[in-house]
C-alpha cells in the first residue's frame, strides 16, 4: 500500500448504517465514490434475534427501497407497526392507529445487523470500493478538497469528504468543529424477549417519571425492548439474571403482553444529546451520529441520519454542485436544510424527556391531563402521524 494514491470525487468516512447508505446514494448519482473504516464493516449474522433493533420511518423505507436495498432483506425479519400505545406517569393513556391516520404502518421495525448486511450488498453491487482497517494519520483541506495520509503510506484525495464516523467523529475534530453534548446520566438497556400473548403489531411506550419503556414488535411473538434509566438502575438491570430481568421488564410493562422470556443477551449503551457547531466546511459535510445525537425515546436517530444523506444527495445532484461538490457555497444549502429538522428533533425529545422527568405535582397533573386531551382528538392525532412518519 506504500505512496499508493487514490483519488475520488467523494470519500466516505465510517462505514455504519449512515455511512454505506451515503455511499451507495451518492454512487447512484454517477460520483466516483470510496468508503473508508477503521474498523471492519461486516457485520456477523445470528438465527437469534439481533440485540440493536432500529424504528424504520415510512420515508425512509421507501428510500431504502429506491435505493434497492430494503428488497434484500428477508421479510421474515422484519415487522411493521400498525399502531401504539403511550402512557403516561399517571394513567393517562394515548392511542395511535396508522390505519385511522390513513397510513400503511407508523414505522417498520428491522434488526440492524441485517440491514448493514444489505447495505453492503448493494454497495458491493455498485462497485464502490471499500477499505477496511484504514488507520488515517492526517487530513489537509486545500481548494481542491481534502487529502487524507495514512500509517501505511497510501493518500486519498476526493473534493469532498464525508464525515459518518460517529458520535466520536475524528474528522469533526480534525476540521476544529466544536460540539453541544448533554449528558443525560442515563443508559439504554437493550434486549429481545419471546412474549406470551400477541402483539398485533403494536408497540407500546411507558413514561414512567425519570425512565421511559419501550416495547417494538418483531415477528414470531417477539419484542425487543429500550429501557432509558439513570445509571446505577441501568446496571442493577444488566446484573439481573435472565428469569428475574424478564419478571422486572413484564411487571414494568404492566404485564400487557402476559409474562416474557429472554430472547437475546441485555446490552446497554449511555444516552447523550449532542449537536455538531457545523455541518459544513469546506471540503466537509457531517451526517449522522457525528453530526447529532438525540434521546432514543423517539427512536429517531437513524431516521434523521438517513434524512441528511437524502438531502446532500439532493444538494450535490445539482449540475453546479458536480464541477466541485466540496465547495463550501454548495454544503451550506446542505447545512441550512437539515438546521430545522435536528432542532425540531432535538427540542421534542429533550423536552419530553424533562417534561416527564420533572417531579412537580402540577407538572405531573398538566402532561397527562394534555395526553388525555389528545387522545380525544382524532383529526388532530392524525396529523401527528402523518408528520412523524417521513
Amino acid at each position: 500500500m506504500a505512496n499508493l494514491q487514490h483519488e475520488f470525487d467523494i470519500i466516505v468516512l465510517g462505514a455504519g448504517l449512515v455511512g454505506v447508505a451515503a455511499a451507495v446514494a451518492l454512487k447512484l448519482q454517477g460520483y466516483r465514490v470510496a468508503l473508508l473504516e477503521r474498523g471492519q464493516a461486516a457485520v456477523e449474522l445470528y438465527e437469534e434475534w439481533d440485540s440493536r433493533i432500529y424504528a424504520i420511518s415510512p420515508g425512509n423505507v421507501a428510500w431504502l427501497e429506491h435505493l434497492e436495498v430494503w428488497n434484500r432483506l428477508d421479510a421474515s425479519r422484519y415487522c411493521a407497526v400498525e399502531g401504539m400505545q403511550i402512557w403516561g406517569d399517571d394513567g393517562a393513556r394515548l392511542e395511535l392507529d396508522a390505519y385511522a391516520a390513513g397510513l400503511a404502518n407508523l414505522s417498520v421495525i428491522a434488526e440492524g445487523s441485517r440491514l448493514q448486511q444489505a447495505l453492503l450488498e448493494r454497495l458491493e453491487s455498485l462497485d464502490v470500493p471499500l477499505h477496511e482497517h484504514v488507520s488515517i494519520e492526517r487530513v489537509d483541506w486545500n481548494a481542491q478538497g481534502a487529502s487524507l495520509q495514512t500509517s501505511d503510506g497510501a493518500t486519498y484525495t476526493a473534493s469532498l469528504l464525508v464525515g459518518a464516523d460517529g458520535a466520536a467523529s475524528w474528522v469533526r475534530g480534525q476540521a476544529d468543529i466544536t460540539v453541544k453534548r448533554h449528558d443525560y446520566a442515563q443508559m439504554g438497556v437493550v434486549a429481545n424477549f419471546a412474549c406470551e400473548r400477541p402483539h398485533r403489531a403494536q408497540a407500546c411506550q411507558w413514561f414512567r417519571g425519570d425512565d421511559v419503556l419501550a416495547w417494538l414488535p418483531l415477528p414470531q411473538q417477539h419484542i425487543s425492548m429500550v429501557w432509558s434509566l439513570d445509571n446505577a438502575r441501568a446496571q442493577a438491570l444488566m446484573a439481573l439474571d435472565a428469569d428475574a430481568l424478564a419478571q422486572e421488564v413484564a411487571s414494568a410493562g404492566q404485564h400487557y403482553f402476559g409474562q416474557l422470556a429472554l430472547a437475546t443477551p441485555v446490552q446497554a449503551f449511555p444516552l447523550a444529546m449532542q449537536e455538531a457547531g457545523n455541518l459544513a466546511r469546506p471540503g466537509l459535510a457531517l451526517i449522522g451520529d457525528a453530526a447529532h445525537q438525540v434521546h432514543p425515546l423517539a427512536g429517531q436517530g437513524v431516521n434523521l441520519g438517513f434524512r441528511d444523506v437524502q438531502m446532500l444527495a439532493e444538494v450535490l445532484a445539482a449540475p453546479q454542485s458536480r464541477r466541485q461538490p466540496g465547495d463550501l457555497y454548495v454544503l451550506r444549502r446542505y447545512e441550512r436544510a437539515r438546521k430545522a429538522d435536528m432542532m425540531s428533533m432535538r427540542v421534542l425529545t429533550h423536552g419530553l424527556n424533562h417534561l416527564y422527568a420533572h417531579p412537580a405535582s402540577w407538572l405531573r397533573m398538566l402532561r397527562n391531563g394534555g395526553m388525555q386531551c389528545l387522545n380525544r382528538m382524532p383529526v388532530l392525532k392524525r396529523q401527528l402521524m402523518q408528520q412523524a412518519v417521513i
